[in-house]
């Protein structure tokens, strides 16, 4: 008899769904274009403080932060299937992350190192060393932000890591008691920022991930949150993220905020899923994996190009470019998508993971 228990559809519809906008939105976090222009030009550009506030905070009022959703999702699907009563076949989950996970990151790192490489050592004519760029595979150590060479793909970094360690994290879940023990920690440590201090063991990675394990090992329907619950959190949505927008860098309020709004969010796409308002995108999710890792590389000249093109700071057209963006971004990913699947399908499933929705 099989004893795992059963997921409806909607749940996995649910989360196939939230995919798109949840990578249109790290789309969105790259696209600010002031914090662009400020580093390009060395000083803060002379805007009107209501266009840096677009810029700075529009994705964030629309959205929760993508990436803790990402996270947990992936925690989601890493379990789901799974018992408490169970043996969990670990080896060949772990072994399945390496066509998923570890073979993109590795291939898509090399052609941002590659990018890197022309860009400085050719045409910057800096000299960069070969360490320097091998680094890249881990934390560019240029950047000095943590980030690979193709830096957004340090989310695929750290969830491999959390990964790695998914049978001590079913060990310490499958029980209530250490389960709340491990989030007693794991929220201290994000909440005052200590833990441990090494480059892809983020605390995020680690309680969002867990979160989402959670939700997969006790079989918790995230599409079924209570009515008074799911109508609270929606009413907090954008007075919280205002609040917390107006309060800066404050770790305590960041997690209570997105929390909320994390319930809010599937609360609310299950409601309009349920009505039939919206049905799971296949060709839109189909190609979120290659639009998330291409933006990385090309995002930034992109958006370089139309604001050298334009050379102009009318707010009308900083806009067009904010808004314009993130269009190219997908029309690149999808062309892209296409052509691999018709004249190279096998290099297609390599630098996306094999996925398929």
């Amino acid at each position: 008899m099989n004893t795992k228990p059963l997921y409806d559809q909607e749940q996995i519809d649910v989360i196939t769904w939230l995919r798109f906008p949840l990578i249109l939105g790290v789309v969105f976090i790259h696209t600010n274009i002031y914090s662009l222009v400020k580093m390009w030009e060395g000083a803060s550009p002379q805007w009107p403080q209501w266009l840096i506030y677009v810029f700075n905070y529009l994705y964030l009022i629309v959205l929760p932060e993508p990436v803790p959703v990402l996270f947990i999702i992936s925690g989601y699907f890493f379990f789901r299937n799974s018992s408490i009563k169970e043996q969990i076949p670990f080896a060949d989950k772990l072994k399945r992350r390496i066509h998923s996970l570890l073979i993109p990151y590795l291939i898509w790192n090399t052609i941002a190192i590659l990018f890197l490489y022309i860009r400085f050592n050719v045409v910057a004519h800096e000299d960069y060393t070969l360490t320097d760029y091998i680094s890249g595979y881990w934390d560019f150590s240029q950047r000095h932000n943590d980030d690979p060479a193709n830096g957004p793909l340090w989310y695929m970094r750290d969830l491999m890591i959390v990964s790695i360690c998914a049978p001590l994290l079913y060990r310490l879940l499958k029980n209530n008691a250490t389960a709340i023990l491990y989030f007693a920690i794991i929220t201290t440590c994000y909440i005052t920022n200590t833990g441990i201090n090494i480059t892809g063991f983020g605390g995020g990675a680690f309680m969002f991930f867990a979160i989402g394990a959670y939700i997969a090992i006790h079989n918790v329907n995230i599409t079924k949150i209570p009515h008074p619950i799911g109508i609270t959190t929606l009413a907090l949505y954008i007075p919280l993220q205002l609040i917390l927008n107006n309060i800066g860098d404050n770790a305590c309020a960041f997690l209570v905020t997105n929390i909320i709004k994390i319930t809010a969010l599937f609360y609310f796409v299950s409601l309009l899923y349920r009505k039939r308002i919206i049905n799971p995108t296949p060709g839109l999710t189909k190609i979120c994996f290659m639009l998330y890792a291409l933006h990385g590389i090309i995002i930034g000249p992109t958006i370089k190009a139309l604001y050298i093109l334009f050379d102009s700071n009318n707010p009308i057209v900083l806009l067009f470019i904010y808004f314009f963006t993130p269009v190219i971004m997908i029309m690149i990913a999808y062309v892209t998508d296409k052509i691999l699947q018709t004249h190279a399908p096998l290099l297609g499933k390599l630098i996306t993971g094999n996925r398929t929705r």
